[in-house]
C-alpha cells in the first residue's frame, strides 16, 4: 500500500517577516476550499535574532522597542495565538495541513497531541526520553496567566518537556477547513536576553522551568542532525513518505510580497 506524502521544505535561516510569511503563505494553499488533502511539513531558522509576539498580544505592554532596537532584535508579530517568543538558537518547525483523515477539523487538542507525539519520537531518536506536559489546559484568560508575557514561562496541555522542563513552545491557527501549527525546538537559551526584550530585566527568573537540546544532550546539536531525526519521528508516527521540496516561483513570490505589504511593516508588529 502506497504511504500518504507530505511536502517538505528545509530552509537556512531567514529574516523573521519572511518566516512568517511563508507560513501563512503554505496555509493560504491548504485553505483554498477547492484543493486536495496537502500537508506541509516545514523546518526553518532565523537570520538574527527576533521576537515574535502572539497574535492578540499589545506589543506596547509586551516589547522593549528601544532594548530591541539598540541589539538588533527583529519583532515581528504571528498569526498564532499564545505569549512571546525570542526566536534565536533554535529550528522552528510547522505543520501546515487541510487533511481531516489525519487531523479533525475541530480536534485542536488532538492535533496538539499528534504532533507532540511525533516530536517526542524525533527526540527519542536523539537519546532524549521526552514526554507530554499533562493536566488542564492553560486558562489564557485567568489573571496570572495574561501576567505573563514569555511563552516559555508557561506549560501548555500537550506540550514537551525533558526532566520536567519545557523544551518545545507551539501555537496554532485555524481556518475553517485546514490549521498551521508551528513551535520553536530550542538549540540554547538565554532567559536574560528574553527578559530584556520584554522590559524586564531586573525581573525574577520565569523561566527556571525551560530547557534547551544542548542542555539536555551535553553538547550542541547540528541544526541538520536536528532537522533529520524530527522529520524521521514525523514519518514513524504519521506513517508518511517525505517529499523534499522548494517553494516554487508562485509561492515565493506570494510570499516575498506578504513579507512586504504585513510581516515588515512596523504597524502589523
Amino acid at each position: 500500500m502506497k504511504l500518504q506524502t507530505w511536502k517538505l521544505v528545509i530552509e537556512g535561516p531567514n529574516p523573521g517577516s519572511y518566516n512568517m510569511a511563508v507560513d501563512e503563505t503554505l496555509l493560504n494553499v491548504v485553505a483554498y476550499p477547492a484543493s486536495s488533502p496537502t500537508t506541509f511539513l516545514r523546518f526553518y531558522q532565523w537570520e538574527r535574532p527576533t521576537l515574535s509576539i502572539g497574535f492578540s498580544q499589545k506589543a506596547s505592554r509586551v516589547v522593549d522597542f528601544d532594548f530591541c532596537k539598540k541589539n538588533n532584535i527583529d519583532v515581528v508579530r504571528r498569526i498564532t495565538g499564545g505569549k512571546a517568543v525570542l526566536h534565536d538558537h533554535e529550528i522552528t518547525y510547522s505543520v501546515i495541513s487541510n487533511d481531516r483523515g489525519l487531523f479533525p477539523s475541530g480536534g485542536i487538542a488532538e492535533t496538539y497531541q499528534h504532533i507532540a507525539l511525533a516530536l517526542t519520537l524525533g527526540f527519542k531518536g536523539m537519546g532524549l526520553e521526552t514526554r507530554l506536559a499533562s493536566g488542564e489546559p492553560v486558562d489564557f484568560n485567568s489573571s496570572s496567566v495574561r501576567a505573563t508575557t514569555s511563552c516559555f514561562a508557561l506549560s501548555n496541555h500537550f506540550e514537551i518537556l525533558f526532566q520536567e522542563k519545557k523544551l518545545v513552545g507551539s501555537a496554532q491557527r485555524r481556518t475553517k477547513n485546514s490549521f498551521l501549527q508551528h513551535g520553536s525546538v530550542l538549540l540554547g537559551f538565554d532567559s536574560g536576553l528574553v527578559n530584556q526584550t520584554l522590559g524586564k530585566p531586573n525581573s525574577p527568573d520565569s523561566h527556571s522551568q525551560v530547557t534547551s537540546l544542548s542542555s539536555c544532550l551535553g553538547y550542541p546539536p547540528q541544526p541538520g542532525d536536528v532537522i533529520s531525526s524530527l522529520s524521521k519521528g514525523f514519518r514513524e508516527f504519521f506513517n508518511i513518505d517525505c517529499e523534499p521540496i522548494s517553494l516554487d516561483q508562485d509561492l515565493l513570490q506570494s510570499a516575498l510580497s506578504l513579507t512586504r505589504s504585513k510581516y515588515a511593516r512596523l504597524e502589523w508588529s
